[in-house]
């Protein structure tokens, strides 16, 4: 009995410690797999973090979590990758590449990995190295193909023109035959002079997808550009024939009649296109402009406004087709490419063109500058004055405008309205002289012209201390001057200091003659005429002018032949007929 209690007891003693031994190491696992557990979730905890402050682009917050992150789960490539997406995006390129490159060796399937990669060794310019990891990112992982073509563009970039055809083979090969490819294919070719090799290229898009005009247009400019006009002429006629019609083929079609200098069927392509609402007006206007860089051209010259004209009557709705109009017609006139006889109508047509642009749209100020000087160039100053008017409500702080609306008022005799906008400029031109110059200058002959000569006087005065050698002012002022008989010593300083500045100006001549006449040095005011009359230039004034001086010198009969001789070029001439009758100076 003692013996088996005593077994027993030891049994169970034994059992005891064999159940205690499992026990702890049973509370060992336990802890282990909370440890670990605990240690996932908090690597979790700071991921998500991480993420938070990625998308508020707190990236230092960001950077902080994803490490704390990494520290306890240091296989985690997810977070590698968020580090280096964030050193990329703040230019941290070195940091980018060591988190990228770990995020990789973690794990080598992962597509984004590869793309990001390439794109952190391209912000380092480093694109060689980027190939590598678009190579890798097509072997590695499939269904990733479309790379091709990212990966061709680049060895393009390094002029890798092996390694580009290369690659847009393959895309061919996985894909078939695609426009990406053999268009890339087509520019290696000719960067090489394969020239025949890129038309193979063109060709083989027609034959896989014959029923698109689009690949024979741009084979026919691979051929033209080549050498090839008429084959790419065939190419195209050959289209119009077999399809319905494609507008934009007439253009390409006309370029080519151009270059193999078949002119009338150059123009009759023109004139189908240009009359076709289909065809976008800005295709016609690119043709109009390319064509207008060959000028002189005596086609060209010959056509080119016409089709402008075109375009503004198919496409009446669009302003930008009366912009070209006015600049078309402006540049021949600028170029003198315009005979004598059609320069006003070619005025005309321009004014035409910006007058209806700005009906459309108001906001291009050198629209209205190039309509207000073509008016001006016709002397249609009621339009100038309307058109200023307008102008002025959308640029109020233009200069220019009063100047041009001050000139055109000046003209039609509106005195007042034109001391108004001369005014209203100088208050605009306080810094500059330039411009001030010239209302001062505009200022003095309104005011003189509404007998307020003390105010004439002092804008004068104001004009010639800008500049004292303003030719027009010297003359305007002194001759003014001089027809009042006021302040004649100043007129006569005036007209001598012009006289040394321009001598040759016939209006110069004039002034200082009359100013001489006032001053009664009748032989030098005569020495001084003859040359203004002896030049078929001279005008009813300068007659007149030599009539008076003649008068006064004693030359009665004289002076009334050079009257007569004044009153034949102007009968209007201030009281000539009574001279003429009277024999005698009139005041």
């Amino acid at each position: 009995m003692q013996l088996q209690l005593v077994l027993k007891l030891s049994f169970i003693l034994v059992l005891g410690i064999a159940f205690s031994a499992d026990a702890q190491r049973k509370s060992k696992k336990e802890k282990t797999a909370k440890s670990s557990l605990y240690i996932q979730q908090e690597a979790e905890y700071y991921f998500i973090e991480g993420e938070k402050q990625f998308i508020l682009e707190d990236y230092a917050k960001a950077v902080t979590n994803f490490r704390a992150s990494i520290k306890l789960v240091p296989t985690n490539d997810v977070a590698y990758f968020k580090l280096a997406q964030i050193y990329n995006t703040t230019n941290q390129l070195a940091a980018a590449k060591q988190s990228i490159l770990k995020a990789l060796e973690l794990n080598s399937e992962n597509s984004y990995y590869y793309l990001l990669a390439a794109d952190i060794y391209t912000n380092a310019n480093n694109l060689k190295e980027a190939t590598k990891y678009y190579e890798l990112l097509i072997s590695k992982v499939p269904g990733k193909e479309y790379t091709f073509f990212q990966l061709g563009a680049i060895y393009l970039y390094l002029q890798d023109y092996e390694n580009a055809l290369y690659t847009y083979q393959r895309a061919e090969d996985h894909f078939g035959i695609n426009e990406q490819a053999s268009v890339q294919k087509q520019k290696i070719y000719l960067k090489l002079n394969q020239a025949e090799k890129a038309i193979n290229e063109g060709q083989k898009l027609i034959d896989e997808f014959p029923g698109n005009p689009k690949y024979v247009i741009m084979l026919s400019e691979v051929l033209s550009a080549n050498g090839h006009e008429n084959d790419a002429i065939i190419l195209i006629e050959n289209l119009l024939k077999s399809t319905s019609e494609v507008p934009s083929v007439r253009l390409q079609l006309a370029s080519l009649y151009r270059k193999t200098k078949a002119l009338d069927k150059f123009e009759q392509q023109l004139d189908i296109a240009f009359t076709n609402p289909a065809i976008p007006i800005n295709a016609k206007i690119k043709a109009v402009m390319k064509y207008m860089a060959f000028l002189p051209d005596s086609k060209l010259e010959e056509i080119l406004p016409a089709l402008c004209d075109k375009i503004v009557k198919t496409h009446p709705n669009d302003y930008n087709g009366y912009v070209l109009q006015g600049d078309v017609y402006s540049t021949f006139l600028e170029k003198k490419l315009v005979k004598e006889d059609d320069i006003k109508r070619f005025q005309k047509k321009a004014i035409n063109g910006y007058a209806n642009y700005i009906k459309f749209d108001e906001s291009k100020f050198n629209v209205w500058q190039n309509l207000l000087n073509l008016e001006l160039q016709l002397n249609e100053f009621d339009s100038v004055i309307a058109h200023s008017q307008q102008a002025l409500v959308v640029f109020p702080n233009q200069i220019w405008l009063y100047l041009i609306g001050g000139v055109a008022y000046s003209n039609t005799s509106q005195w007042e309205e034109s001391i108004f906008y001369f005014e209203e400029g100088v208050k605009r031109a306080v810094n500059n002289n330039q411009m001030l110059s010239l209302f001062y200058g505009y200022l003095g002959d309104c005011y003189n012209q509404t007998n307020n000569y003390v105010k004439s006087d002092a804008y004068y005065d104001k004009a010639l201390m800008i500049n004292p050698n303003n030719e027009l002012i010297l003359n305007n002022y002194s001759y003014y001057l001089s027809l009042r008989g006021q302040n004649l010593e100043k007129a006569n300083e005036m007209s001598l200091k012009l006289m040394r500045i321009n001598s040759e100006n016939l209006a110069y001549l004039d002034t200082y003659a009359w100013v001489q006449f006032k001053l009664g040095n009748y032989i030098e005011a005569k020495r001084v005429i003859e040359k203004v009359i002896n030049n078929s230039s001279a005008n009813a004034e300068n007659y007149d002018h030599y009539g008076d001086i003649l008068y006064k010198l004693g030359e009665v009969e004289e002076a009334k032949t050079q009257w007569l001789k004044a009153k034949e070029l102007d009968s209007n001439t201030e009281n000539i007929d009574k001279k003429i009758e009277q024999g005698k100076i009139i005041q």
